[in-house]
């Protein structure tokens, strides 16, 4: 008994197989997509990209150590950017990270991992260090947010929040947004 089940088991096999070839052979070629490329389509080194303002004035210099850009995914990999953000009354933002993403759909630029962003003393500025992880900055706004862990220090004093919105236009808005603990003298 056990070998007829077996026997018709193969035989039904064999004849789903065979109706399945005769099927194919009866069907038009089928045209081929080509597959997702995984290649880049361009790629630079020691990237240097400088957008101005209205009136010429620098607004944004972004430096990368490599560059590589899909477009079909309209996705853009920096190794190692830093992006200066320049404002005409205060000392320029630098924003430094091991990785970046720029997705031409946003139009934002996606730091990902540890964030540092520095801003030196000026006339009316105190020095500012922040540190933070996976920022994404929105190029025509001058705004950026992160949800991840915050730690900010001008001179002695300090805070620390989890989440942060920033307006990097003059003048230079913060907003922390969870959790804020912090040291601040008063003069």
């Amino acid at each position: 008994m056990k070998r007829q089940l077996i026997g018709l088991f193969f035989i039904g096999a064999a004849l789903l197989s065979l109706g399945w070839w005769m099927n194919r052979l009866m069907q038009p070629e089928e045209t081929r997509t080509p597959g997702v490329r995984h290649d880049p389509d361009s790629y630079a080194e020691g990237l240097v990209v400088q957008t101005y303002d209205e009136q010429g004035a620098l607004k944004q210099r972004l430096q990368s150590r490599g560059m590589r850009h899909f477009e079909k995914t309209g996705i853009t990999e920096l190794q190692q950017p830093i992006l200066w953000h320049y404002n005409q009354q205060s000392p320029p933002l630098q924003m430094r990270a091991q990785d970046g993403l720029i997705r031409r759909s946003e139009e934002s630029l996606h730091l990902a991992g540890g964030v540092v962003i520095d801003r030196p003393s000026g006339a009316n500025t105190a020095p500012l260090h922040i540190v933070t992880q996976d920022l994404t900055l929105h190029f025509e706004d001058s705004f950026a947010t992160t949800d991840g862990p915050v730690r900010i220090k001008s001179d002695d004093q300090w805070m620390t929040a989890t989440g942060m919105e920033a307006w990097l236009k003059a003048p230079l808005r913060l907003k922390l947004l969870h959790e804020v603990r912090g040291y601040y003298e008063f003069q």
